[in-house]
């Protein structure tokens, strides 16, 4: 006779993501849930490994290296994974109030913790963070969030897809493969110009979003970590190359739009063909670039060498890489606006994890020079660490924003949390093919 499970432990299973038959809620309708109707969840789901047993993630507080190492790494990333799995429900958003809506569970906050959480359990062979990946995944249903053509709406997408080349069942795929469809049938002409007046309303049953209306297309240089990769990894899971026709129609529009080859760098946005600094000099936002280099190397990655333009977008991340050395800090970071560069600017660890990733990944592909790109690499890795809590705890991490900011110690985001662990998923791999 199977085990009968208490109302507190299907609770538990609810709060994991598990879809049970009757649904999940803050009140248990059923106590007779049995293992054997878990492991039937299981099959029906098409998993093709064990449910992992609930573990509660720690809190406690470690002594963290930042020594360049496989031990001292995989302490750190598996520490800050803990923490932030501990730290809300993923139905609702916990972290810091924000005076946007951009918390959604399928919106692009979540889908840059969950990149970094499953290229973390993939580097690291870890069940555990497989299957939290994996039940996010579940409590989304599998959806993108609402705005079918917007940028950070489309991220999850990557996830997805990811979760089923590995485990199969094409359902896990169906809502991203839609919407992407209806956007490359119908393809927006709509001015890349970002402003502060034109702005279209969206509003839906959890959130109402006022967006520049240019954000039908690929308007400002957080979007190429958004939803070029997930064109692409489509591309490469179905073998269809409208996705990537599209995809690299958009990127060279938006790049030809956005980046100044004088510094080999991305504006933000159109409003930034004006803005300066206060001495005079463009802004070029630490994160925005970070965003442009992890998600070049992300597209990059699910290019076929067949593809005619792939050595653009390989020299392209080439010259990136090298104008950003231009700009790290003596301390390993690299600042919310990179040239606005001095001791007394504090650190940024999601730019600097983003291009920590970016220069990782570059040298495991062999784009970039290892004598050349591995101190500079330590020495972010090793910044990243020093912003890092006791308890896991990613801190310095800049809010949601648009421009350089302040960020404190205690400052911290989903997506600083996921910028680490991609960064650690890189590193690992380089670090264990040296060994």
């Amino acid at each position: 006779m199977p085990v009968q499970m208490r109302a507190k432990q299907k609770l538990m299973l609810c709060g994991l993501g598990l879809m049970l038959s009757n649904g999940c809620s803050t009140q248990v309708q059923d106590t007779n849930v049995t293992v054997g109707s878990v492991q039937a969840i299981s099959q029906a789901l098409n998993l093709e490994h064990k449910l992992v047993p609930y573990q509660a993630p720690t809190t406690s507080e470690l002594v963290l290296s930042s020594e360049f190492n496989l031990p001292a790494i995989t302490q750190v990333a598996n520490h800050v994974a803990d923490w932030q799995l501990a730290q809300f429900d993923i139905r609702s958003n916990q972290m810091r109030t924000e005076m946007r809506p951009s918390g959604l569970p399928s919106g692009w906050m979540y889908a840059t913790l969950m990149v970094g959480l499953w290229h973390w359990a993939e580097s690291s062979d870890s069940a555990a963070f497989r299957q939290a990946t994996l039940n996010l995944a579940q409590l989304n249903d599998y959806q993108l969030g609402p705005r079918a053509t917007h940028a950070d709406d489309q991220a999850i997408g990557d996830v997805y897809i990811s979760l089923y080349e590995k485990f199969g069942n094409e359902r896990r795929i169906q809502a991203t493969q839609t919407m992407l469809t209806q956007q490359i049938q119908t393809p927006s002409q709509h001015s890349l110009e970002f402003t502060d007046t034109d702005k279209d309303t969206h509003e839906f049953a959890l959130r109402t979003f006022v967006d520049p209306n240019c954000t039908v297309r690929w308007c400002w240089a957080d979007a190429v970590f958004m939803a070029p990769p997930v064109f692409a990894h489509l591309a490469k899971t179905t073998g269809d190359p409208a996705y990537l026709d599209y995809m690299d129609k958009e990127f060279w529009q938006m790049t030809d739009y956005l980046f100044d080859k004088n510094y080999q760098l991305y504006l933000r946005d159109s409003r930034y063909f004006e803005r300066k600094d206060e001495a005079g000099l463009p802004i070029f936002w630490g994160r925005g670039n970070g965003w442009i280099l992890a998600g070049l190397a992300r597209t990059i990655n699910y290019l076929p060498d067949s593809f005619a333009n792939k050595p653009q977008y390989t020299e392209l991340f080439s010259s990136i890489s090298a104008a950003l050395l231009k700009y790290q800090k003596t301390d390993g970071s690299w600042p919310s606006s990179l040239l606005e560069n001095s001791d007394e600017q504090h650190p940024e660890t999601s730019a600097t994890a983003l291009i920590a990733y970016g220069l990782a990944w570059g040298i495991n592909h062999g784009l970039l020079e290892r004598d050349k790109y591995l101190a500079p690499l330590t020495r972010a890795w090793q910044s990243i660490v020093a912003n890092v809590h006791p308890d896991g705890k990613v801190g310095y991490v800049q809010q949601v924003a648009f421009a350089p900011g302040s960020a404190t110690y205690d400052d911290t985001q989903l997506y600083g949390s996921g910028a680490l662990l991609l960064a650690a998923a890189e590193i690992k791999l380089l670090l264990a093919s040296e060994q």
